[in-house]
C-alpha cells in the first residue's frame, strides 16, 4: 500500500510539500494532559503576542492557502491552519479529540502547518492526494449524510472514498483517529515550500508520538514534484 500525491497537484500549488509520517503501536489512549496544557499555553501565547493587530487573511500562510482554495472554486472554506490560528486569537481554546488529534494539532500551531491524521487500518487501498472526478463519496466527521465533491476539488482518497475535503479542510468519520487506533498517517502541507519549517515539524511529531504514544516511527518522507510517493507498510 502506498501514498501518492498527483504531479499536478506540485506543479500547480508550488512550491507546495508534503511530509508524511508513518506510526504503528499507537497508544492512542495515553494521558497527555500536562504536556498539552503547557505546551497549549506557551503556544497560545506566542499567537496572542504574534498576532497582536495583525489581521489574519493577510497573514503570509493563511493568504497563500486562501489563493489555492479559490483556485478550484473554493470560496467559503478555511485552511485548517487559519482554523486554529483564529481559535486562539479568539480564546476559544482547542478541542480535545484524542491525543494524537491532539498533538498533530499542537505541531499545526507550533509550525504553522496544516496537519491531519488517518486511521491505516481504515484504508483498504492505495491512497492519493488528486483531484476529484466528482464521483467520490465523503462522509464528513460526525455526520451521517454523504456529500460529494465537485470535480476538480483538491481531495486525499483512497478508491472513491474521500479521506479529507479541499485539501485539509474536512476530515472525513471512516479513517478517524479513534481511540482503538494504532496504526496512523500523518500528513503536514507545506504551501510555501519552507523545507526547514517542515522537517522540524515532522521530527517533533515523530519525536512526542514516540516519547508520548510509545509509538514506533515506521516512515517519513518529504514528498515533491519528482518524488511524490511512499510506502505505508514497514519495510
Amino acid at each position: 500500500m502506498k501514498f501518492t500525491v498527483n504531479q499536478e497537484i506540485f506543479s500547480k500549488f508550488a512550491p507546495l510539500k508534503v511530509a508524511v509520517v508513518v506510526l504503528e503501536g499507537v497508544n492512542n489512549k495515553a494521558d497527555v494532559n500536562a504536556f498539552f496544557d503547557s505546551e497549549l499555553a506557551a503556544i497560545t501565547e506566542g499567537i496572542r503576542t504574534k498576532f497582536n493587530g495583525v489581521e489574519l487573511a493577510q497573514y503570509p500562510v493563511v493568504q497563500r492557502w486562501r489563493e489555492i482554495y479559490k483556485s478550484f472554486g473554493e470560496k467559503d472554506a478555511r485552511s485548517s491552519i487559519e482554523a486554529l490560528i483564529k481559535r486562539i486569537k479568539n480564546d476559544k481554546g482547542l478541542y480535545r479529540i484524542s491525543p494524537l488529534v491532539d498533538i498533530y494539532n499542537l505541531a499545526s500551531l507550533k509550525f504553522e502547518l496544516p496537519a491531519g491524521g488517518e486511521d491505516l487500518d481504515a484504508i483498504t487501498s492505495d491512497m492519493e492526494l488528486t483531484f476529484a472526478n466528482g464521483s467520490e463519496k465523503f462522509l464528513p466527521l460526525g455526520s451521517t449524510e454523504v456529500e460529494v465533491p465537485a470535480a476538480g476539488e483538491v481531495i486525499y482518497k483512497f478508491g472513491d472514498t474521500v479521506v479529507c475535503r479541499n485539501f485539509n479542510y474536512r476530515e472525513s468519520d471512516i479513517t478517524k483517529l479513534t481511540p482503538s487506533t494504532s496504526r496512523a498517517i500523518i500528513v503536514f502541507e507545506d504551501a510555501l515550500g519552507n523545507d526547514k519549517n517542515l522537517g522540524a515539524a515532522m521530527d517533533w511529531i515523530c519525536d512526542k508520538a514516540v516519547s508520548l504514544l510509545g509509538a514506533r516511527v515506521v516512515k517519513t518522507a518529504v514528498l515533491s514534484e519528482g518524488d511524490n510517493e511512499i510506502g505505508l507498510l514497514a519495510d
